[in-house]
């Protein structure tokens, strides 16, 4: 007797949401701490959050293109569910539209009005974005593990880093990444180009952690 189907590996998808979650989250304190005029910063944090709000976009993108086709072909039974998700989706992709603008505002003038709108665009982003990523990973991510492959799994992750034309690749490859164990990363690096396997392990990962010890306030 055969036993049950192996599971594939999904533990990455939680761990990018809980990293929008923790960006999202912290930017407010984050944009209130840089002055009043301080356009030098603010571009810098306007810069940071750009390449974020990118790997929020294509994130979902992502898996509208790769994940949910196959999972609607697949699990049928289910539709209702993934349309929600579409539609929920909408709604996400215009709150990145809004903190977009708001970021682009803010990084060219440095001011607190400014600032304080980015904010708050922020905190709506969060607010649209919570409640889907639990209902994601509740409802969608377990059945994703039933009915897709390894490969399919891991052409998300190397899909949205094909799409980056950024000066710093390993800024959102480092957000995407910065919460998973060292086994689950490996994983993730096996579906991900060489060169991009090799410029974060030789210069990225040093660059991102300089990079977020500024943003995060715990370095110069």
């Amino acid at each position: 007797m055969s036993g049950a189907p192996a599971l594939t590996d999904t533990r990455d998808m939680k761990w990018v949401h809980d990293a929008f979650r923790r960006a999202l989250g912290d930017a407010p304190a984050q944009i209130a701490a840089i002055g009043d005029g301080d356009v030098e910063r603010a571009h810098r944090f306007a810069s940071y959050l750009g390449d974020l709000l990118w790997l929020l976009r294509v994130h979902h993108e992502g898996e509208d293109q790769l994940l949910y086709p196959l999972l609607v072909a697949r699990v049928p039974e289910s539709a209702d569910l993934f349309s929600t998700m579409a539609a929920q989706h909408a709604g996400v992709i215009a709150g990145i539209d809004g903190a977009q603008e708001a970021t682009e505002r803010f990084g060219a003038s440095g001011s607190a009005s400014d600032g304080d709108a980015l904010a708050a665009a922020c905190r709506s982003l969060l607010d649209v974005l919570s409640g889907h990523l639990t209902e994601e990973e509740e409802a969608v991510v377990p059945i994703a593990a039933r009915s897709v492959t390894p490969e399919e799994w891991g052409a998300m992750p190397a899909h949205a880093m094909s799409q980056y034309s950024g000066p710093r690749l390993w800024l959102p490859l480092g957000l995407a990444t910065e919460m998973f164990p060292d086994e689950v990363r490996a994983q993730v690096f096996a579906h991900v180009p060489p060169p991009v396997s090799e410029m974060w392990w030789t210069v990225g990962a040093d660059a991102f952690a300089s990079e977020m010890a500024a943003i995060r306030g715990t370095g110069s």
